[in-house]
């Protein structure tokens, strides 16, 4: 009985950790999004600064993300999966 009831708390907790982590990256999405749509040149945020921003909150460095950009553009072209995810904070 008390392996059964750890079993699906373990459940819960999992289903809890990827719903917390979906809405992060419905948040990040619409953060980059809003960004890039912005036409008030002035308001926008300095390019530089949100791409670190951006690899900071995703657990990379920008270098690291700039490459797995490529990779995945790269990926794409060739109609192949991409082996990997943008968040290395799992």
């Amino acid at each position: 009985m008390t392996t059964v009831a750890n079993t699906f708390e373990q459940v819960g907790m999992m289903f809890q950790m990827y719903r917390n982590c979906s809405g992060f990256f419905e948040l990040l999405e619409e953060t980059v999004e809003e960004t890039i749509e912005d036409k008030d040149l002035n308001k926008r945020e300095n390019g530089e600064v949100f791409e670190m921003k951006i690899a900071l909150k995703l657990g990379r460095s920008v270098m690291e993300m700039r490459e797995f950009a490529s990779k995945s553009a790269l990926y794409r072209m060739e109609g192949r999966e991409i082996d990997e995810f943008a968040n290395k904070l799992f």
